[in-house]
């Protein structure tokens, strides 16, 4: 039979280690409770027949002696006063409430209620001590042969016993006596309760253990899967941040092919324009002076684009010589000094990196000339926190009001985003500008 819908909803709803908690009370309760309903069945049968085993040794050494005539039909009225006397003396009279021999034709010969002597009523019991074995159970007293004991208790512990010929292993006779229970209660009452307490503590630390367990992995589980949906968060972000990088990418690598050709176009195709003219129309002397002027120009035109599409080999580099290099680069080409201050940095890193660092550096000052000719520039490298932090500051005057972005410092901030950077821009305290690029590193 199916759980009702509301039952299953509510179970979906906990966690996993809720409903361990709960499954594994039940299963642990349920088998508590078997075990220790079995436990307490075998305490109390072994109890019974312990106890029943001790009172047969007794009972058979004190009534022994006083059947051994009876197969010869001596049992009569000396024997069973004799047995009489022997059975009210005896210890156990406080314990032991009715007696009765039976002979083994199955008619009783004595009886603590004399009605029942002559009589053969069925009994369980009595063809099982005939045949040698000592027979003991809890009586509900229902049996034929009970009327005398149902109205002193009502229930007792009933035990058959063989009485055996001396010297031999013959039955000859068999003790059927009832035992209060009392004693026998007060011992069962002691052992159920050792019993139950040692399978409850058991199985609370059962479940102690396994809860903790369970609670300790859910708890795993949980922030393992926070983790991931943190990760996947992220890896969304990332992409959509690619995707926009790359579009990005895209205009700009358009943007830069065409400043490219306009630069050819209006530059060194315009010089090489004016030598061919100078060739074909001028004086001889000077045609010579305008051709050289045009392709000096031309020249300088080529290797300004040169410089600024082309990269040295960065490979071999350390992360330090890279950013030497892109200054000292500066130094060369454009007489300007640029003082650097390069921190504690790892010196193996991808080459991407290197490639981001000389042309972030590259750029910064090649703006830092071209918008504050005549002011300071400094360039500074470190690592804080697995970050390398590369910043380019100038003296000059400062950003205009309305920054409008290049290509070049959108090509840098691609550069670094591409990297999980991030490129700024602001106005330096104390006048000028300052341009940060921080890049994730793993040395």
């Amino acid at each position: 039979m199916a759980p009702p819908p509301r039952l299953r909803a509510a179970w979906s709803r906990l966690s996993l280690a809720a409903r361990f908690a709960l499954a594994s009370a039940i299963i642990l309760l349920a088998g508590a409770a078997i075990l220790g309903t079995v436990v307490t069945l075998i305490i109390e049968t072994s109890v019974v027949r312990r106890v029943a085993a001790d009172a047969a040794l007794y009972v058979e050494a004190l009534i022994g002696p006083q059947i051994q005539t009876i197969e010869e039909g001596g049992f009569g009225d000396r024997q069973r006063d004799e047995l009489i006397r022997v059975l009210e003396g005896a210890a156990f009279r406080g314990r032991v409430v009715s007696v009765k021999v039976w002979s083994t034709d199955g008619s009783i010969v004595y009886a603590t209620d004399p009605h029942l002597v002559g009589r053969r009523p069925s009994s369980r019991g009595f063809a099982d001590a005939l045949a040698g074995s000592v027979v003991s159970h809890r009586s509900d007293l229902s049996e034929e042969e009970h009327a005398y004991e149902r109205a002193l208790a009502t229930s007792l512990i009933e035990t058959y016993v063989p009485l055996r010929r001396a010297s031999t292993d013959r039955v000859i006779a068999v003790a059927e006596f009832y035992q209060s229970p009392d004693e026998l209660e007060a011992e069962l009452g002691a052992a159920r309760l050792w019993t139950w307490g040692v399978i409850a503590a058991a199985t609370i630390a059962m479940y102690g253990l396994l809860a903790g367990m369970v609670r300790a992995g859910s708890d795993t589980i949980e922030a393992q899967r926070r983790q991931l949906e943190a990760a996947v968060k992220d890896l969304a972000s990332a992409a959509r941040r690619l995707r926009e990088v790359s579009a990005a990418r895209a205009e700009t690598d358009e943007a830069v092919l065409r400043r490219v050709a306009h630069e050819i176009h209006d530059g060194l195709a315009q010089d090489l324009a004016t030598a061919l003219l100078a060739l074909e129309r001028g004086r001889e002397g000077s045609r010579a002076a305008l051709a050289r002027a045009a392709i000096e120009s031309a020249l300088v035109e080529v290797r300004g684009l040169a410089y600024g599409l082309a990269l040295p080999d960065l490979g071999k580099l350390t992360l330090r010589e890279v950013i030497e290099q892109a200054c000292d680069s500066h130094e060369r080409k454009r007489g300007r000094a640029v003082p650097r201050v390069i921190e504690d940095i790892p010196d193996a890193v991808p080459t991407q990196v290197k490639i981001a660092a000389y042309r972030v550096i590259q750029e910064a000052l090649a703006n830092a000339l071209r918008h504050a000719p005549n002011a300071g520039v400094r360039v500074r490298a470190a690592r804080r926190d697995g970050v390398l932090e590369l910043e380019c500051e100038d003296e000059g005057p400062g950003l205009p009001a309305e920054l409008v972005l290049g290509l070049g410092i959108r090509g840098m901030r691609e550069r670094v985003e591409l990297l999980g950077g991030r490129l700024e821009i602001r106005e330096r305290q104390g006048g000028g500008t300052l341009l940060r690029a921080s890049i994730p590193i793993s040395a």
